[in-house]
């Protein structure tokens, strides 16, 4: 009996569709968006919403990093099986979010006119800047909430409704954009517009989860504002995402002001065509890689180090077929991103072309990076995921940038955004293989996890079969038996893995589904702990009453009840885990 990755694979492919879902609502709305804007308004429209990018990514920043820093404190205390913690996270998270946001819904009378003097430097773009980036600020809760939200649901088993919000909040922004741009006169107040209310029926559309009882996580007022210290600890898991937001605010305010002073309006044009195409990349890998923040930070938090390196193999494979065939329509085809973004300026059309086709060589380094950051984030590693994003973001892309955009002219913006991509990736690989020779990193190698658990005795993987049930109990009998530990203990866990796996076997899949349970056992400190999980049918072992009946085959959930010290129960990703816990007060 050995450890295999099939409940990991079936919950990667589970939140993958979701994930994917969510960020191509996400991406594909920027990008229809920004289709519509230069279609309608024109190539300028288009140029006034990638200078609305410094002011519109501070806006958005602390939805960013409270919703991703709190799914990631979240799912990792689950995966410690810290019920009320994660509960008291999530009503921080949202308090938060609301309370921040509507401070910016106040400044927004009074800030929008300097900012627009500040990002556009002629009168046609600050008109065209002015009213987009006034509807945002003042109505950017509904967007923060709904980016919290999303996040949070997707680890409370509700990935599905997660993406849903999202799918619905572009769709409605989609459709109000072309209504909006093509019937009436609003223009750019019109694009920002349809993008606040999109947002506000995507969180419409979770009212029903956060009213519902069946929620693992629960709301609470209370709760929320007597654990408001654990902010500090969402905003550190979320500094990523800051350093990231932080970088691109400076980013697009000095390379946007440079290129404007040097390069003039027009090949700024051919800049924003690049830049937003980015949005097709993520379009294809980020819901990929998004999986690695759901499901990796339960799996750290359980330490289960082989699922998380079956989950980072199958997130590098799709990531690099994605890449590869991205990069390969980008070179065949630059004139279909061209005409994809109404690009209307002939005469630079050809080093439009060039352009498009050079940047696409970033790609591979982009899609790494963004690897390296989810998934040091992830498993906190804060301070890697922070180096990789400031050096990605700013730190080696600005200079460079404008060393190249000097010497080679719009060029440049494509050679040194790959430049910038492989020297942010080397630059921290570099840095992690010293740091660990130093002894200041863990382990060896890009995942800095140990082979195994340190207190792990028995990791194995069984088909929910009778005849697998009884080879569970004795193989756990035996593990048991070498480890020194008296044979009563022993018996308790053997028999609570041969009926939970029998059980589970009988009753936890219906049809002729392939099933399988994961099993480990481990000794910490004086005690032994058992977790069964399986991603059958819910249901809760230590609620379970047979009120006379013989729905469960020799009365096994009431006899492991009556026999172990202790029996707690989740659910965590669609899947039950049950943990058994027996005191080894006469070991040794």
């Amino acid at each position: 009996m050995t450890r295999n990755d099939y409940l990991i694979k079936r919950k990667f492919n589970s939140y993958l569709v979701p994930g994917i879902l969510m960020v191509i609502a996400m991406q594909l709305g920027n990008i229809v968006d920004s289709i519509l804007v230069s279609m309608f308004i024109d190539i300028d429209g288009l140029t006034a919403i990638s200078l609305s990018m410094p002011a519109l990514c501070f806006m958005q920043m602390f939805g960013f990093i409270i919703g991703v820093g709190g799914s990631i404190t979240i799912s990792v205390k689950l995966g410690k099986r810290q019920m009320n913690e994660a509960s008291g996270i999530f009503s921080v998270c949202l308090i938060s979010v609301i309370v921040i946001s509507l401070v910016f819904t106040v400044l927004s009378f009074f800030i929008t006119r300097p900012l627009t003097m500040l990002l556009a430097s002629t009168a046609e773009l600050q008109a065209l800047l002015e009213p987009y980036l006034f509807v945002f600020i003042c109505f950017i809760p509904s967007l923060n909430v709904c980016l919290v939200l999303a996040n949070i649901m997707t680890i409370d088993n509700n990935p599905k409704l997660g993406s849903a919000s999202f799918v619905v909040a572009n769709a409605v922004n989609l459709i109000l954009d072309y209504v909006f741009l093509k019937y009436t006169d609003m223009g750019m107040t019109g694009a920002a517009l349809s993008s606040i209310i999109g947002f506000g029926a995507g969180i419409l559309l979770v009212i029903p989860y956060i009213f519902s009882k069946k929620r693992m996580l629960h709301f609470s007022l209370r709760e929320g504002v007597r654990q408001i210290r654990s902010i500090v600890g969402v905003f550190k898991n979320g500094m990523p995402q800051a350093m990231y937001f932080i970088m691109s605010i400076l980013k697009y305010y000095i390379l946007n002001a440079f290129i404007q002073q040097t390069l003039g309006a027009d090949n700024m044009a051919i800049y924003a065509v690049c830049i937003n195409s980015v949005n097709i990349v993520r379009l294809c890998i980020e819901g990929v890689i998004g999986v690695v923040q759901t499901i990796g930070g339960v799996l750290f938090g359980e330490k289960d180090y082989y699922g998380i390196r079956r989950l980072v193999r199958r997130t590098v494979i799709f990531c690099c077929a994605a890449v590869a065939a991205l990069t390969a329509l980008f070179i065949i085809c630059p004139q279909l991103i061209l005409t994809v973004f109404s690009f209307n300026k002939p005469e630079l059309y050809d080093i439009a072309m060039l352009c498009v086709r050079l940047f696409s060589f970033s790609f591979v380094f982009y899609a790494a990076n963004r690897i390296v950051q989810v998934y040091y984030q992830t498993t906190l590693n804060t301070r890697l995921s922070s180096i990789n994003t400031t050096l990605d973001g700013f730190v080696f892309l600005v200079p460079i940038s404008m060393i190249f955009i000097g010497t080679m002219g719009v060029v440049g913006v494509s050679v040194a955004t790959i430049v910038t991509e492989a020297l942010s990736f080397f630059a921290v690989f570099i840095y992690r293989v010293i740091q660990q020779k130093r002894g200041k990193l863990p382990q060896k190698g890009f995942l800095m996890i140990p082979e195994k658990d340190g207190e792990s005795l028995v990791d194995i993987t069984v088909s929910s079969t009778d005849e697998q049930a009884v080879e569970v109990s004795k193989q756990l009998m035996e593990c048991c038996e070498k480890e020194g530990i008296p044979s009563e203990k022993a018996t308790i866990i053997s028999v609570a893995a041969e009926e939970l796996t029998s059980n589970i076997a009988h009753y936890g899949y219906k049809g002729n589904k392939p099933s399988f349970i994961d099993i480990r056992l481990s000794k910490v400190d004086s005690r032994l702990i058992l977790r069964v999980r399986d991603d059958g049918v819910s249901f809760n072992p230590t609620e379970y009453s047979s009120g006379g009946s013989d729905e469960f085959r020799l009365g096994g959930i009431e006899l492991i009840r009556s026999v172990a010290d202790r029996m707690t129960y989740n659910r965590v990703l669609n899947m039950n885990n049950t943990v058994i816990e027996v005191a080894l007060d006469n070991a040794e």
